[in-house]
């Protein structure tokens, strides 16, 4: 399941749906699988984020699948 809080507001669950309508829409638009990303992992190695907007974003399908579980701090140590 996903680590979505019961805290979260309707406002904050509709900002969460207009990540998935982006990420189709750019899919749609350029031909380019986009995916949406959460920026801290729901089940990263050293850190689990929480399904909320403001852990996520939009980004091309190749770089979210090489990004894989990895936290911010340790792509920018590796340089990716």
């Amino acid at each position: 399941a996903l680590r979505a809080p019961k805290w979260l507001t309707e406002e904050q669950k509709m900002q969460m749906g207009d990540y998935y309508r982006l990420a189709n829409q750019l899919t749609d638009t350029t031909g380019i699988e986009h995916h949406v990303d959460h920026i801290y992992p729901l089940q990263g190695k050293t850190c689990s984020g929480l399904h909320v907007p403001w852990n996520l974003q939009v980004l091309v399908g190749s770089n979210n699948r090489q990004k894989s579980n990895k936290v911010p701090e340790d792509i920018v140590q590796s340089g990716q």
